[in-house]
This record gives structure tokens, C-alpha cells and sequence, in this order.
């Protein structure tokens, strides 16, 4: 699966005829990032937490988005499409650092020599346990739609899905999240 973050971008004809790139856009003034950070940073903070698990992980990968976005050039965007550019470059953080770790862990020395790691503790109570067991998109998915509000168009946005796939996606996702606490004892015992 892949989260990149695509943009459309001006292309300007030169005297050739050959088309060169160009940010549409000079960068966010102060005053109006600022106001973009009071509405979206608590919110992509606590969904990059809840994700990752880890609050030092969640302010790095928050600032690193901001900075993205800042660094971005992007064309004038609506405030629903600056807030679905920055969870997608969240999720595409997160992404990246859940693939370095696992490349790390992989080729570990207890991992080569044959001892398994520890175990790290379950934080966050059962519910992120739970939580925790679904797949990146799923959890995204789920975190979007229940917790930020986003419908299914600003999620297709976001995790740049086919906006008719979400709703399926979504549905999925919640009957996987269903069958894990079903399993665990906390779900509805319907059909069994």
C-alpha cells in the first residue's frame, strides 16, 4: 500500500515549448500557519499518537509534517484539503518509520543470532491493544471516520483512496475490529 502525497502542479511553457514545474504558490504567511496550527496540531498530535503509541514519535512526526507542509509550496488549498494534505503526510510518516523499524528489528543482532526480543508492554489499556492488531490503513481508516469526523470524501483525500473505496474499506475495517474483540470475549456473540 502506498500513501504518497500527490499534487497537482502549474507547469509553465518556456520558448521551447518544453514545460517546467513551478510552485503555484509563495509560502503560508506567518499569521495564517499559525491559525491552521491552533486548529489542526492537537488533533493530528493525537492521532499520530494513538497510531504510533509513542508521544516523543508523535511530536517528531507532527513537526516533521508541519515542516512539510510549510516546505510544500502547495496551490491554494480549501482548510478541509490542508487538513487531509497534512494527516496523509502523517500517515506517510508513520508508514515509513513502521517499515525502517521492522527492517531494523529484522536484521538485529538477537534477531541473527536467534533470541527474540522482549516484549514491550501494551500502553494505552486494552482498547489499543485492540486497536493495535488492525493493519496501518485500518487503524487510519477507523481513526478518520470516528475520532477526526472526516467523511468518506476528505478520508479518500487523506489516505488518497478512490473516494467510492472508502466505504468499503471502512466497512471492513470495523467488521475486523469486530471479530478481534469478538474474540477477545467483548464483542457481540451474534451466530455462534
Amino acid at each position: 500500500m502506498r500513501f504518497s502525497v500527490p499534487m497537482n502542479i502549474a507547469v509553465a511553457e518556456d520558448e521551447a515549448g518544453l514545460g517546467r514545474t513551478r510552485p503555484l504558490e509563495e509560502p503560508m504567511d506567518k499569521a495564517a500557519f499559525d491559525v491552521l496550527y491552533q486548529e489542526t496540531a492537537s488533533k493530528l498530535w493525537a492521532y499520530i499518537r494513538r497510531a504510533s503509541g509513542d508521544a516523543a514519535l508523535a511530536d517528531d512526526i507532527l513537526q516533521e509534517t508541519f515542516l512539510r507542509f510549510l516546505r510544500a509550496r502547495l496551490p491554494q488549498l480549501e482548510p478541509n484539503q490542508m487538513r487531509a494534505y497534512l494527516y496523509r503526510t502523517a500517515t506517510t510518516l508513520l508508514v515509513d518509520h513502521w517499515r525502517r523499524a521492522k527492517r531494523i528489528k529484522y536484521w538485529s543482532l538477537e534477531a541473527l543470532l536467534g533470541q527474540s526480543a522482549p516484549e514491550q508492554p501494551a500502553s494505552g489499556g486494552d482498547v489499543m491493544r485492540f486497536y493495535a492488531q488492525l493493519k496501518p490503513q485500518e487503524q487510519a481508516l477507523l481513526w478518520l471516520a470516528y475520532v477526526e469526523g472526516f467523511d468518506h470524501r476528505e478520508i479518500a483525500a487523506a489516505l488518497q483512496l478512490k473516494e467510492r473505496s472508502v466505504r468499503v474499506l471502512l466497512f471492513r475495517a470495523r467488521k475486523r475490529l469486530a471479530g478481534i474483540l469478538t474474540k477477545e470475549g467483548l464483542g457481540s456473540q451474534e451466530g455462534k
